[in-house]
């Protein structure tokens, strides 16, 4: 192989790699602080609850709050594995669960995740 043509496809190869390693996480940061939920979608078909107390808290400690109408508490840890977001609630000493982030800005948080079976997206805006 002639060492041009080496040069090239080692740059080009690293090229790749940066594009995949980039966009392959998501940037913790803008997790951090208060969500309120205010779209939930199931099944493909708007859903019909109150989402007017559910909110999450997700502190740059790696711990996180959660609440919900139904007056159901979740406090515990939280890390993000790629595009997931594994959580282990302490207060109830459940088994860690993850859900699908398939959207995070500075304000705008979308999870896509499956309710005994159903598949959810919920919609989350930044609070604080």
């Amino acid at each position: 192989m002639h060492f041009s043509t080496l040069i090239k496809t080692t740059i080009g190869l690293l090229f790749i790699f940066t594009v995949y390693a980039c966009g392959s996480g998501l940037d913790k940061t803008l997790l951090h602080g208060t969500w309120q939920a205010v779209s939930l979608e199931e099944n493909g078909q708007p859903g019909k609850t109150d989402l007017s107390q559910t909110q999450f808290i997700f502190r740059p400690s790696g711990q996180y709050e959660y609440q919900s109408n139904i007056n159901y508490k979740e406090k515990g840890t939280y890390y993000l594995d790629g595009k997931f977001l594994v959580s282990k609630d302490t207060l109830q000493k459940a088994m860690a669960k993850s859900v699908r982030i398939e959207y995070l800005s500075a304000d705008s948080l979308l999870f896509n995740m499956n309710s005994n079976g159903i598949p959810q997206l919920l919609g989350l805006k930044k609070v604080r």
